[in-house]
């Protein structure tokens, strides 16, 4: 049995992750699925989720025992009670509405960190179709240099050219083929960023090959940003702050308490006649019930004043996040109709005449028409405008994908 199919056997699950490619949208899945920080925020929801069964909570009850001379000489009086401190019933629904505003803080934090998370793989993922892009032109250039060193080296040898032209052209192959390398250094770099937001060991490979049209529509940033969901987390950290206000003012009530007791008195008259006398099988009991006042108010009220502070910060924190928001986003929208025009001056412009100008050249030096510096400037010039095109087509995706996420649209 080969190596091949021992692994095949024993590790088809595994085999079958490291060959599968994933499209964008794919790749956006497995990562909600699998991403640790995604599943950290669901584990916050659930934890506050428990925290709600908490807001009856009540102190620990009494249990005390009394025994000895309590009552007279007698030695071996006892007497047993129990207490129960219960907070005013206000505090109860206090808490109720804190720890629900603390669940809606943990649901909106998970839903900002969901727009994050499929900004970064979409972003990463059209950053490798660029690179993959620029391998391909980059693969091109290699081939049309390489045929300029040979020609340039075949001229120099017959005594046409000088060798200025021959090392002039090896030297611009060599600059391609550093391009090269770093490229496939930049792909591997992307392609294991895009491996740690889907949350797997597992290498990935993309299926897809060129990247996508931008087709995004425009909106006024005040009506984009709205539901951009770290805005609506930073809201609930003003209504959380209300909330913990009021927890603060229900605390400053007086708190209930209420008891029991069952006790002796051994060796004393069960009534005022003085007889008979009371024994250890006489029980005597009784109920109580008071009030818990605080005397000192001062730093219970500093609570609450200081609370409000709390919803001011907070209230201040979520307008200056909308005015940068919405600020981010009109900077998002010229962004993008800034690289769409180059775009679109690529496409119209300077691309249609590219190829024509790389068949003329090199056959125009073939035939020895032009010489090497006017074929190496047309080289350069055709080669800048593939380049410059690509760079457009990502550079307007990457706007579109960024006004996306300022405006919550994973």
């Amino acid at each position: 049995m080969s190596i091949r199919i021992f692994i095949l056997l024993m590790f088809p699950f595994s085999v079958l992750a490291q060959t599968q490619p994933l499209t964008m949208e794919t790749a956006v899945q497995q990562a909600l699925q699998q991403n640790k920080g995604l599943k950290s925020a669901d584990a916050s929801i659930d934890y506050y989720r428990k925290l709600v069964g908490t807001s009856a909570e009540l102190p620990k009850t009494e249990l005390s025992l009394q025994y000895g001379q309590t009552n007279s000489y007698v030695s071996n009086d006892n007497n047993y009670s129990v207490s129960q401190t219960i907070p005013f019933p206000s505090l109860f629904g206090a808490r109720k509405q804190l720890n629900n505003a603390q669940v809606e803080k943990a649901v909106w934090l998970k839903a900002s960190t969901k727009n994050e998370l499929v900004y970064q793989v979409k972003q990463v993922y059209v950053q490798l179709l660029y690179l993959q892009e620029v391998r391909a032109l980059i693969v091109h250039q290699d081939s049309l240099f390489t045929n300029f060193a040979r020609s340039a080296d075949l001229r120099y040898r017959t005594g046409e050219s000088r060798m200025l032209e021959k090392t002039a052209a090896e030297g611009r192959l060599n600059e391609v083929r550093n391009s090269l390398r770093q490229n496939e250094a930049d792909i591997k770099i992307y392609t294991a960023r895009l491996q740690a937001l889907l949350g797997t060991t597992t290498p990935v490979t993309i299926s897809e090959s060129v990247i996508p049209e931008a087709n995004m529509l425009l909106s006024s940033d005040s009506v984009a940003v709205a539901a951009n969901p770290q805005l609506q987390y930073l809201k609930q950290q003003i209504n959380i702050a209300e909330k913990q206000q009021k927890v603060f003012k229900a605390a400053i009530l007086p708190d209930i308490t209420v008891g029991y007791f069952n006790q002796s008195f051994i060796g004393n008259p069960l009534n005022t006649s003085g007889s008979p006398l009371a024994t250890n099988s006489n029980r005597f009991q009784g109920f109580q019930v008071g009030l818990a006042l605080p005397l000192w108010m001062g730093p219970l009220k500093a609570k609450v004043r200081a609370e409000e502070k709390q919803q001011q910060a907070a209230s201040l924190h979520y307008d200056n996040n909308v005015i940068q928001l919405q600020s981010q986003y009109e900077q998002a929208v010229q962004q993008f109709i800034k690289n769409r025009n180059s775009l679109e001056f690529y496409q119209r412009t300077s691309l249609p005449n590219v190829e024509l100008l790389l068949k003329q050249s090199e056959k125009s030096y073939s035939s020895g028409d032009i010489g090497y510096a006017e074929y190496f400037l047309n080289l350069e010039h055709a080669l800048a405008a593939q380049q410059g095109y690509l760079l457009a087509r990502n550079d307007v995706k990457q706007a579109e994908l960024y006004m996306a996420f300022l405006a919550g649209q994973p």
